[in-house]
């Protein structure tokens, strides 16, 4: 089958393009090509909204990661992923809140959910500022985003804090560019903008994952996490409770979201709880990209 991926720069680090770097791998070792708009093809994938001129005669599958759902956005900023909504053959939603959500406000459309993946290999850590870390703490915590208010780096920064009070040789490593919140003190380490080989060594180091971004809907860091053996402490809005499932802990929000149009840079107070850490045996293989890219080849070719 011949596949274009439009609204994709497989240069960028960025999550939908990572994710989109590891599809498009995993598809062309399954026999595929991934081909450019100029070249005939089966099927599109379009990430959002098509980023070139598509081929009627092909199959037009959606991938969606969320709408826009402020209110001053909502009418402005979905206009072409809605008309990429009504007029795509197959939607793929990243969670089921995702499609409850697209459901919520433009109605129903055929489709599936299907969450993202990554090749699961546990990687070595070889640098030696991970190592000395490492080996100066406990409990290494660590948290992960291109930082705004939604991602709530503050209450992440509070959870820690209040872990530490039970586990006081803690770290916690906060990876990702534009922190919002910054603390100075000796057990918080901010790497900036990092390399994907070195974020999983770091994943790899550490013993949880905090992630209580609000709203979240697949979020890659957390798929990451996972990948290593990392658990992960989340909360229970958006989709990221999808793909953590029972490999972490769920903290339960103050108030529930039912899909109304929001400020998401605004995120509801959430109670920062104490908790005790349990020992959990990561089972991550359903974020298998092997097992992710079959269920794609399947939408893409046809069988819903």
């Amino acid at each position: 089958m011949e596949i274009h991926f439009s609204n994709v720069n497989f240069s960028s680090n960025s999550g939908p393009n990572s994710f989109a770097h590891r599809l498009a791998d995993q598809l062309t070792s399954m026999g595929h090509n991934i081909v450019n708009e100029n070249e005939s093809y089966n099927a599109a994938l379009i990430f959002i909204e098509p980023a070139s001129k598509l081929n009627k005669s092909a199959r037009i599958v959606q991938r969606l990661d969320g709408i826009w759902f402020k209110p001053d956005q909502f009418y402005t900023h979905n206009v072409g992923i809605k008309q990429t909504y009504d007029s795509s053959d197959h939607i793929i939603w990243q969670s089921e809140f995702d499609k409850k959500m697209t459901y919520h406000h433009w109605g129903d459309r055929p489709g599936s959910i299907i969450h993202n993946g990554i090749l699961l290999n546990n990687v070595d850590v070889t640098l030696p500022e991970i190592l000395k870390i490492r080996d100066s703490y406990q409990y290494m915590f660590v948290c992960s985003a291109n930082w705004h208010r939604q991602k709530r780096l503050k209450e992440n920064i509070e959870l820690f804090f209040k872990l530490k009070e039970k586990y006081p040789s803690s770290c916690l490593v906060i990876m990702g560019s534009n922190p919002d919140c910054s603390i100075n003190h000796n057990d918080i380490f901010y790497t900036g903008s990092i390399s994907h080989s070195v974020c999983l060594q770091i994943f790899s180091s550490a013993d949880w994952m905090i992630h209580l971004a609000w709203l979240d809907h697949c979020p890659n860091v957390v798929v990451e996490a996972l990948s290593q053996n990392c658990p992960v402490i989340c909360n229970d809005s958006g989709g990221t409770r999808e793909i953590v499932r029972d490999n972490g802990i769920i903290i339960k929000e103050n108030k529930s979201y039912n899909f109304e149009l929001v400020d998401y840079d605004r995120p509801y107070r959430l109670n920062i709880p104490s908790l005790g850490l349990p020992i959990i045996e990561v089972d991550n293989s359903y974020l298998d990209i092997k097992k992710v890219a079959q269920k794609y080849a399947r939408v893409l070719g046809g069988i819903n």
